[in-house]
């Protein structure tokens, strides 16, 4: 996430879209009782303890220069990102004992564009509105195990599309060395998805939220970076399932080596706020998932108006939902 600063500031890349997720029906075949979390959510394919262990938000994406507002006009970026766990972790944080096996992979390749309104303000503030449409693959490669008989197979692949993310207004306010955004994130209904399959590319609910970001430059050559963000899930008409509310905090620190190159650390929390529900009770013991992720990151400015950052993000202290390693490769691309 990095785009260019209008001036001298380092290029800055921003929300990515969501990625693919597993249905609650893979849930229920996984196991035949509630309680195992499984998996997946895309461009950041991870899994959490919502719905099918997915959402909607590809944690990781924007956690460099989130606070700068692009110059006025439409700008491109490209997205990859690649995702990898072996571990399922329950509500205690330890590997989940329903599973005899368990892996799951996702690649996603995403498009952004985004538009800022050229001589428009509000509040003072400039005015950006962004899409983001995501396409993913998504490997799941699990077993349940069964005392007394080989372990119950029930893995999965799907390729397809992801929801699409949709920011119909952000507000950007700039000074020398602090700027901010804040803006409300959608995602729409629009994925691949199929009540049953085992795994898919698409939620089948839409998600609102609101956020904030920031960017400082405490002294000439360092950042710091980070953006925070709750969302409200909607409900799974075919499954009856309400996910709960989501808090984020991406976050990122670095050093500009040269004007072509900075490095530093990104990372992201994540916790969920509020119970899953299905049927309108309590779903469980609520099955709310957490997830930290910290990791290096280098970027590099091709030319004023090209920048590209790889990012890796490696998760720990995960409950109720995988804990993996993701790889992004970002690209301000020229328009």
């Amino acid at each position: 996430m990095t785009a260019l600063r209008q001036a001298s500031l380092p290029m800055r890349f921003d929300a990515i879209r969501p990625v693919p997720s597993a249905p609650r029906a893979l849930r229920r075949r996984l196991v035949h009782h509630p309680g195992l979390p499984v998996l997946l959510a895309l461009c950041g394919a991870c899994a959490q303890a919502t719905e099918g262990g997915g959402n909607s938000y590809p944690m990781g994406v924007e956690t460099n220069y989130n606070g700068v507002m692009l110059p006025d006009g439409a700008h491109w970026f490209a997205y990859y990102s690649h995702y990898k766990a072996t571990h399922s972790r329950n509500g205690a944080g330890r590997d989940n004992p329903q599973l005899a096996r368990f892996r799951i992979a996702s690649d996603v390749v995403a498009p952004r564009l985004s538009y800022v309104w050229p001589g428009f303000t509000l509040f003072g503030a400039r005015v950006e509105t962004r899409v983001v449409q995501a396409i993913a693959s998504v490997d799941l490669d699990a077993a349940v195990a069964r005392r007394g008989l080989p372990p119950l197979e029930r893995g999965g692949y799907r390729l397809g599309l992801a929801d699409m993310a949709f920011s119909p207004i952000i507000l950007g306010w700039s000074w020398p060395s602090y700027h901010h955004t804040v803006g409300i994130d959608t995602h729409l209904k629009t994925g691949t998805y199929d009540a049953g399959e085992r795994v898919n590319t698409g939620r089948n609910y839409a998600q609102a939220a609101i956020f904030y970001a920031l960017t400082w430059f405490p002294a000439p050559g360092y950042d710091v970076n980070a953006k925070f963000r709750f969302a409200v899930n909607g409900r799974n008409n075919a499954t009856h399932y309400q996910s709960g509310d989501e808090a984020t905090i991406e976050f990122s620190a670095g050093y500009r080596v040269n004007p072509a190159l900075a490095i530093g650390i990104n990372g992201y929390v994540y916790r969920q706020t509020s119970d899953d529900r299905q049927y309108g009770a309590v779903f469980g013991d609520g099955n709310r998932g957490r997830v930290n992720a910290l990791g290096p990151y280098l970027s590099y400015n091709v030319t004023p108006r090209m920048a590209l950052v790889a990012k890796i993000q490696s998760e720990f202290g995960a409950r109720n939902r995988p804990q993996g390693t993701r790889v992004w490769l970002q690209a301000r691309i020229p328009f």
